[in-house]
């Protein structure tokens, strides 16, 4: 049997009336097929396809709060499931770069690789028959289920913010505050050419490598490095403030000079793209920078 309603916007009005404090955040359109899902249900030892809803919350700290909507469609009826949650210093975690697509980009930056079992949270799957009064009342059921276990998503949250800290260190936490602080004082102007200074760097730095004056895993050898000193205004002045609160005995993430300028270049690079969709969320596929 083929699906025959469409469930997007109730899914939409459903996070807006029932899921409070979290807001949809769906790819542009042209990212495609990205919201598309498959995976294999361990529970129903069985293959689900469907459509995931990202949303995010405003976090603790700097952090953002994540879960993920499945809406799967199998045997003719609809499956609609809560999971996903996770934390990351990333508001949008559906296009993860360093202001440029030329180089390699870190698509799990800012949150752990792997949840460990004891932060995990998801909703049972729930069914609902194949019409909209259905769907509604399921997704009323799922409402039921995020009210009652709300505390129990901010713990693995507030969980999983303090392992991203002791595993990748707080420069995360520490970019992000000095950016909340920050943002305004650079306007559309500024971080447009800083997307077409950070790309020809990007060039120069793939040519670099090709003619064997960077070997890859050696010390300072990432794109990052390569960047240090190289921002346009006013990003220069924020990696030399960054890197000397990185230094600092209150927040100190290292005690070397060099890699307190590359964790200061690395995040601004990956904070500033993430800011930076609020406004043109598909910024590097239509390369606006350039225009």
């Amino acid at each position: 049997m083929k699906r025959c309603i469409s469930c997007k916007q109730e899914i939409i009005g459903f996070g807006e009336r029932r899921l409070e404090g979290f807001h949809i955040d769906i790819p542009p359109k042209s990212f495609g097929t990205s919201t598309d899902f498959i995976l294999w249900d361990q529970d129903r030892r069985e293959e689900i396809r469907g459509a995931a809803y990202p949303y995010w919350a405003e976090g603790e700290d700097g952090c953002f709060w994540h879960l993920t909507l499945r809406r799967g469609f199998k045997n003719g009826r609809i499956l609609l499931r809560i999971g996903e949650v996770f934390t990351s210093y990333l508001k949008h975690p559906w296009d993860v770069a360093h202001c440029t697509h030329q180089t390699l980009t870190n698509g799990s930056y800012s949150r752990l690789l792997t949840i460990p079992s004891k932060a995990q949270v998801a909703s049972p799957w729930l069914e609902a028959e194949n019409d909209r009064d259905s769907l509604l009342r399921g997704l009323d059921q799922l409402g039921g289920w995020f009210d009652q276990h709300r505390e129990e998503i901010a713990e693995s949250c507030r969980k999983q913010q303090g392992w991203v800290d002791k595993e990748q260190g707080r420069s995360h936490r520490v970019t992000r505050l000095y950016l909340r602080d920050h943002w305004q004082e650079a306007g559309q102007k500024e971080v447009l050419a800083l997307y077409r200074e950070v790309d020809r760097l990007a060039r120069e730095y793939e040519a670099a490598k090709k003619q064997g004056e960077i070997r890859y895993g050696a010390d300072h050898s990432f794109f990052s490095d390569w960047c240090v000193g190289k921002l346009p205004a006013p990003f220069d002045r924020w990696e030399e403030e960054l890197a000397a609160i990185f230094q600092t005995k209150k927040a100190r993430v290292v005690n070397d000079p060099a890699y307190a300028h590359a964790f200061a270049v690395s995040n601004l690079l990956y904070f500033i793209h993430d800011l930076e969709k609020d406004l043109c969320p598909d910024i590097l596929i239509g390369k606006r920078w350039k225009e």
